[in-house]
Order: structure tokens, then C-alpha cells, then sequence
């Protein structure tokens, strides 16, 4: 069952008031201390629900914080948006379409995060996506945030905003885009066959998707590609061999990552 003081132990966090530093504190420690994992879900058996983000927030609780399994963005984002309320901070809920291989987006409901508003600023909080982002809020702002050797930018296009990211050793990427018009549950309701079609045609489809973050970077795995990010170097591997490969994968879920 959800439980506040126990959601904070998990992260190792003392609560605070809510001012940016005790957010960025928060974001760490959720990306450190529990990961996002594609198959957890299915793991469970029974059916996708209609609406992907009404979901029940003590199973999932009990879930992904009290049993450390790991989650999608609709079941780490949803807990993370109930902590920063109970926590005082004002937020509103957002989705975002998210950047695929083919060089489009997903359909916009596909991702959930939030929108902290804070000292008259609007920063963005992310807990729940499938691979290498922000260890730490970014604010809605077009001018470059460099943090841990990456650097991010959220520009408006075409009446939407597009988060962009740069590590060391790559270009500008657009990670997802979005409107900030708030959201609410209903919005998802009928989403999930719209999803399903998606998900059918694109390169991914199928693919396990692993992430989690380390002190200063991420470790993901993409089916058999692993990609470490450290102070903004990113290296990619191909798992050949399915003793590395579930070593990796291991190390992923448990936060054991040595690597």
C-alpha cells in the first residue's frame, strides 16, 4: 500500500520543504532507485488495460517500491507525480510523443511525466523513460542545461516544445515532444489500441527495454545493445553472448552495475 515514509526510505531521501534542491535530490534518487523495465508489466500476467495511465497506485506501489521490480513511465511517473503532492510541490501531469528510430514520434499520450511549477518556473520531472535523459529536472527554457556531461534544451516548434539532448559524443537529439496543456486520466481513455498500431509497425517493436541510472550516467539495454553513458561519454556494446547478456540485465534490475 502507498506510504509516503516508505516511498522516501526507498530512496534514501529525507523529505524536506519543497525548494529545487530537494526536488533534484528526489529525481536522483528515484532514477538510481528504481528502474524502468518493459517486461515487468507483462511479468504479471492479465490483460493491457483500456486506459494505460488509470492504474492502481497501491499495487503499483507495492510493485515497484516495496518488491523493486521496475516499471514503465505510467507506473514510475504516476508514483513519483503522488510523492511530489504529498511533498507540498505543486504539479500538473503531461505526455509527450517520443522520439523513434524512424526520425518521427510515438503518439503524444504514449509518454507521461510531470511539470513542477516552482519559484515561478516550470521545471520538468521525469522518472519513467525508456533510456539515457536528465538525472535532474530541466526547466522549460531554451537556453542549454548541462548537467553530468550531457546538455539539454526544451524549444518550441510548430506550437509544441521538443526536449533536445547532447552528450559528449553526439549531436542534438530530440528526446520527446510536447504541448503543456495539463492532463488528466480520461485523456487515456481509448489510448491503448491507438498504442497497439503504433508499437506493431515500429523498428522496436517487441524489444526489451531495460534503464537505470548510476552516479553520473545511465546504463540501458536496447534488446542486445548496452549503452553506457558516464560524464556525457556514451559507449555502445552488442551483447552476443546470453551469459553477458543476462549479466547486463541483471546488473540493470538489481542496480548491481558495475560496469
Amino acid at each position: 500500500m502507498y506510504d509516503t515514509d516508505t516511498y522516501l526510505a526507498r530512496l534514501g531521501v529525507v523529505a524536506t520543504r519543497p525548494d529545487r534542491a530537494a526536488l533534484t535530490a528526489l529525481h536522483r534518487a528515484h532514477l538510481r532507485a528504481l528502474h524502468y523495465d518493459n517486461t515487468a508489466a507483462a511479468a504479471q500476467g492479465g490483460p493491457v488495460p483500456d486506459n494505460l495511465a488509470d492504474l492502481d497506485v497501491d499495487a503499483t506501489f507495492d510493485r515497484l517500491v516495496t518488491a523493486g521490480r521496475g516499471g514503465i513511465c505510467f507506473e514510475l511517473n504516476l508514483l513519483f507525480h503522488r510523492l511530489l503532492t504529498d511533498l507540498g510541490y505543486t504539479t500538473t501531469v503531461l505526455s509527450a510523443g517520443v522520439a523513434d528510430e524512424e526520425g518521427g514520434f510515438s503518439p503524444d499520450l504514449a509518454h507521461r511525466f510531470t511539470a513542477v511549477h516552482l519559484d515561478g518556473e516550470v521545471l520538468l520531472a521525469d522518472v519513467g523513460f525508456a533510456g539515457p535523459s536528465y538525472l535532474d529536472p530541466i526547466r522549460l527554457a531554451p537556453d542549454e542545461q548541462v548537467q553530468h556531461g550531457c546538455a539539454f534544451r526544451v524549444v518550441e516548434r510548430d506550437g509544441r516544445h521538443l526536449v533536445l539532448r547532447r552528450s559528449r559524443t553526439t549531436d542534438w537529439r530530440p528526446l520527446y515532444e510536447f504541448a503543456t496543456t495539463p492532463r488528466t486520466l480520461s485523456d487515456w481513455d481509448g489510448f491503448t489500441p491507438r498504442l497497439r498500431r503504433y508499437l506493431d509497425r515500429a523498428v522496436i517493436a517487441g524489444t526489451t527495454l531495460l534503464c537505470r541510472a548510476v552516479d553520473d550516467g545511465h546504463r540501458a539495454l536496447v534488446g542486445k545493445r548496452h549503452l553506457v553513458v558516464r560524464d556525457g561519454h556514451e559507449t555502445v556494446t552488442t551483447l552476443l553472448d546470453p551469459a553477458e547478456h543476462a549479466r547486463v540485465s541483471a546488473e540493470i534490475r538489481t542496480g548491481v552495475c558495475a560496469g
